[in-house]
């Protein structure tokens, strides 16, 4: 009653501020609380302690909410205050030891032992949740729920820990527990879980027993397909295939078009071995009554395609029931039936290998001649013409055209290739249709994709892989397509793969935003930009996609566990170890790892002036360690969740590599393995400077450093034969390009961090007197400098070639010029690095009289001065490859602006993109290098002016 409470009045206060997102003022009225309460309000301390965490005063935060940690309460404000502020601070053990205290002051209270259960559930403590479930069932033994949950803590703990503990105790208590009260089970939930339990002791006859028995009166009429699957479940398990045939087919005809269900009726209708060369033979009695029964379910239903499309699954699955005429036949029928559907070529396609490749009468060049006569000529839109015929005339042809590209794999010359594409991008223009909403996809789409494929593979096949021409007359068209379809995905996603293969990270990255990119589908679809930070260079924008990544990762837990709350609340106890499984495949999930590890990388590259505040503030790596027997991380049981299917291709080679992707995982692996190596190179550097500076010598630092070293030398060894592809742009439009790693290797970046270990462990001579001993000499920089030099020359050649900016050659395709370019880059931050830990390591020396401390100055002077010359050399490379792109910008819309467009919609232009879409395109290309080289160029002149100045550990 805020009337008569005046303290609840003002704390109302501070919860809408909150609600509001108004911290700074929640804040304040907090602090006004406390100053009226003299401090006293454990309330308004931790609504200011949550406040504070929200405002980002994370040190402030922790403090106050220790004062209220200090103090043990059960009131329910404070508790669900603090319970907000250690979720956000991602400390979910603290919820459960703070209920914990204020259960032992409460132990009657029903609603805190609810909490605390709640709390356990977070953390996936099952054991202790079993002990709190028993507690509350003691306290309200009328509640049935209570006691389930008890049942289900126990089958989780035989779930987690496996072997004969699950076998031999956990289950037969959990089925005792749940047995003891079968008689008094009064909810769906209670039976289901019943359910789980018998399936894990694998007790399939008491489950069918139970779905037959009284306890079915308690499953809800809208869990009647949820039973139906489980039972055929059972009998799956069982094995018994011909109850379970029955069943199958009793269960599609309730929805005779469903492929999932045609494709379990099918599985369970023949013998499991069938493809390991079953006893089917072609008369074979079986066979005829399946090929009857499907005939018979496609005369009922003429309209549908799942009968049509099940006999050819059949004639797949046994291979000694088909005939390749009979196949080809069926494929016809199915065509000429659906033609105007969509799809209709993606489902013929997976049965490509029921046809002859020998036999002219049943191959698919044959399947194509039957039906094309049947197909309507190229339609055109029209004002009066009826836009729904229009549609389907166009959707015959465009699945005539897929089904010819997916079945005919011979590869076209030029001049069949240009004719193709004209052809084509008219029918795309002719059959634009008006009117249609912005969320809406254009019909014709479609033959624009498969237009741009056809250049893609102009750039394969022509062995023009040097050449930017066919990417970017592919790219003038989608750019084109996207104006008339700004929501089709298809089109969006083939951009991002030939921009990022031009090196322009920023339209890229704007489209990228436009497939608005969330929270599971970041594990699914963000490679196609997160393994572009470290090829493209545009390091800041890199920065904030990664972190936006992370931090969908750091904040899973949170969030599925809630769903794990929720589930035991309303007693959905299928899902629970579901949600289980997700959190542990989430957290193993190789998208997570690879972004944590790049997130580290780039924030080093970017750290402030001091790059050794830097590597302390990034904090060493989980995978670092300062001892000489750590093993190397293990990426062997990451969860790859990347879908490869995105990119829309009917190229039977083309599918079938997609199938083989998983080859990629271990590019991956191995790129990984080489970024951690690299971060503990960084960590070890750190550390035997600091040891120099305080002991005069590497020794506790060696053997670390050594080994180390040796597991760069074996990576190198590792990476650089055919295991890896090539370095190249990966030509496959469906797969993410290959790890960076060999386009590392082949920059030479791998090669500076031997002898930068090499360096710091001759930096000082061996010596017994620590005080006396000599610097090294300063050629022991030399190794370092040499394998900088040749990774230089390399872009020198390429850049600038001695000449002037404005004669600088430039090479053809400058993605992967870019991905060298940020090598390079990589490479220069790890000599700032070095010239910094010279000086860190050397500062005890620069203490010394005047006259010791000579050769020091001396020393550092030099290296110092070596560094810069190399650095400033890279930077004038990148201003020439700089001046020549910023000529570039606006020379696009030369040719375009002041002139009409040649090229309209229905004109016969020959597959030409329009004008106005080249200089478009163009722009952002340039602009983008210029931007990537621009911030490359800005980070290498910070690292000069350091190198200049000395301001680096104090060198000067």
């Amino acid at each position: 009653n805020n009337k008569s409470d005046p303290r609840e009045r003002r704390l109302k206060a501070i919860y809408d501020a909150l609600d509001a997102g108004n911290n700074k003022k929640a804040i304040q009225e907090a602090e006004k609380v406390l100053r009226k309460e003299a401090g006293d309000s454990l309330c308004a301390k931790a609504l200011r302690a949550l406040a504070l965490l929200r405002s980002g005063r994370l040190d402030e935060a922790t403090a106050a909410a220790s004062e209220v940690e200090r103090v043990d309460t059960s009131e329910e404000s404070v508790l669900q205050a603090m319970t907000y502020f250690y979720k956000e601070s991602h400390r979910l053990d603290r919820i459960a030891a703070m209920y914990e205290r204020a259960v032992q002051q409460q132990p009657k209270s029903e609603d805190l032992l609810t909490s605390l259960f709640m709390a356990h559930v977070r953390v996936l403590d099952h054991k202790k949740q079993q002990l709190t479930a028993a507690k509350l069932h003691r306290l309200a033994p009328s509640k049935n729920p209570y006691y389930f949950w008890s049942v289900m803590s126990v089958l989780m703990q035989a779930t987690e820990c496996g072997g004969e503990l699950a076998s031999k105790m956990l289950l037969p208590l959990a089925a005792k527990m749940a047995e003891a009260f079968r008689d008094r089970m009064n909810a769906e939930a209670e039976v289901q879980l019943y359910l789980m339990v018998l399936e894990m002791q694998e007790r399939f006859e008491d489950c069918l027993a139970t779905l037959d028995g009284p306890l079915s009166s308690l499953l809800s009429p809208q869990s009647t397909e949820m039973t139906r699957q489980q039972r055929m479940g059972y009998l799956e398990k069982l094995g018994r295939k011909q109850e379970l045939a029955d069943a199958r087919w009793e269960d599609l005809t309730t929805e005779p078009n469903d492929w999932a269900r045609w494709q379990s009726c099918i599985q369970s209708s023949i013998n499991a071995d069938i493809s390991q060369g079953g006893d089917y033979v072609e008369a074979d009695p079986r066979l005829s009554e399946l090929q009857s029964r499907m005939d018979a379910i496609a005369a009922e239903h003429p309209g549908l395609s799942g009968p049509r499309l099940a006999r050819l699954e059949l004639m797949r699955r046994c291979p000694v029931s088909c005939r390749p005429e009979t196949a080809l036949s069926l494929m016809r029928s199915y065509f000429e039936a659906f033609a105007s559907r969509p799809a209709v070529a993606s489902d013929l396609l997976q049965f490509r290998s029921l046809l002859s490749e020998t036999d002219e009468n049943s191959s698919p060049a044959k399947l194509l001649e039957l039906i094309r006569p049947g197909l309507p000529e190229w339609p055109k839109a029209a004002a009066d013409a009826d836009r729904q015929q229009l549609v389907r005339d166009l959707t015959a042809r465009i699945n005539y055209e897929q089904l010819s590209r997916g079945l005919l794999n011979k590869p076209m010359d030029a001049e069949q290739r240009n004719a193709k594409i004209a052809e084509l991008i008219q029918a795309y223009r002719a059959n634009l249709l008006d009117g249609l909403r912005p969320t809406e996809v254009q019909p014709a789409d479609d033959l624009l994709l498969l237009a741009v494929s056809l250049h893609y593979d102009a750039w394969l096949v022509e062995d023009a892989k040097q050449s930017e021409t066919h990417l970017l007359q592919a790219l003038y068209l989608l750019d084109e397509g996207l104006s008339g379809s700004p929501s089709n995905y298809n089109i969006m996603l083939w951009m991002i793969r030939l921009f990022i293969a031009l090196g322009a990270w920023t339209p890229a990255s704007n489209l990228y935003e436009r497939l608005d990119v969330k929270q599971i589908l970041l594990e699914s679809v963000g490679f196609v930009l997160s393994r572009q930070v470290a090829r493209c260079g545009l390091l800041s924008q890199g920065l904030v996609m990664l972190n936006n990544t992370a931090m969908f990762y750091k904040n899973n837990w949170r969030d599925i566990v809630e769903h794990l709350c929720t589930a035991y609340r309303i007693g959905n106890f299928r899902k629970v170890p579901e949600l289980v499984a997700l959190t542990d495949r989430v957290s193993s999930s190789l998208e997570s790892v690879f972004c944590g590890l790049e997130l580290r990388h780039q924030s080093l590259l970017l750290s402030g002036p001091n790059i050794v505040e830097g590597v302390y503030e990034m904090g060493a790596p989980p995978e670092s360690s300062s001892s000489a027997e750590s093993p190397q991380p293990a990426f062997d049981g990451l969860v790859d969740g990347r879908d490869f299917r995105l990119v829309r291709e009917f190229r039977s080679d083309l599918l079938a590599a997609t199938a083989d992707a998983s080859r990629l995982l271990e590019d991956e692996r191995a790129w990984l393995l080489y970024r951690s190596l690299g971060l503990r190179c960084v960590s070890h550097l750190t550390r035997m400077a600091t040891e120099m500076a305080s002991t005069g010598s590497v020794t506790k630092q060696a053997d670390a450093a050594r080994a180390l070293k040796q597991q760069l030398m074996e990576q190198s060894a590792g990476s650089t034969g055919d295991s890896l592809p090539a370095f190249d742009i990966e030509p496959h439009p469906c797969l993410p390009y290959p790890a960076c790693l060999p386009a590392h290797f082949a920059a030479g970046s791998q090669a500076l961090l031997a002898p930068a270990i090499d360096y710091f462990l001759n930096l000082l001579p061996p010596s017994t007197d620590n005080s006396s001993a000599g610097v090294a000499d300063a050629s022991s920089i030399d190794p370092l400098l040499e394998s900088f030099d040749a990774q230089l020359a390399a872009v020198e050649v390429i850049n600038a070639d001695g000449g002037s900016a404005a004669t600088a050659p430039v090479e053809p395709l400058f993605g992967q010029q870019l991905q060298r370019l940020s090598c390079l880059c990589e490479s220069v931050c790890l000599l700032s690095l070095v010239h910094e830990l010279t000086a860190v390591a050397l500062a005890g020396k620069l203490a010394m009289s005047k006259k010791q401390r000579r050769p020091y100055e001396t020393f550092c002077r030099t290296v110092r001065s070596r560094i810069g010359d190399r650095i400033n050399r890279a930077a004038t490379a990148l201003e020439a490859l700089e001046a020549v792109w910023k000529a570039k910008i606006g020379q696009a819309w030369t040719d375009a602006d002041g002139q009409e467009e040649t090229v309209g919609v229905g004109g016969d232009d020959g597959g030409q993109p329009k004008r106005r879409c080249r200089a478009k395109v163009d722009e952002l290309l340039c602009q983008s290098r210029c931007r990537c080289l621009g911030e490359m160029l800005n980070l290498l002149r910070v690292k000069a002016r350091l190198s200049e100045t000395g301001r680096a550990g104090g060198a000067s």
